[in-house]
């Protein structure tokens, strides 16, 4: 595994990347199939936080809805 940092625009670029790919699963989704959009982000949410809770933060993750 490369220990290497990323600068400041990969890490813009990354992030960006992963804010369509948690839009996509979090929002787009629910809309496709007829659910609430609301719930699905706040489910993701929680899930997200008990998730963090439980692994002490180790593993950086986010819990989309698909």
């Amino acid at each position: 595994m490369n220990n290497k940092q990323l600068s400041r625009g990969q890490k813009t670029v990354v992030g960006v990347q992963f804010l369509f790919v948690a839009f996509g699963a979090t929002v787009l989704v629910p809309l496709l199939v007829g659910l609430d959009p609301s719930t699905a982000l706040f489910t993701a949410g929680v899930g997200t936080l008990i998730f963090h809770l439980v692994t002490k933060g180790i593993v950086p993750i986010f819990l989309g809805s698909s």
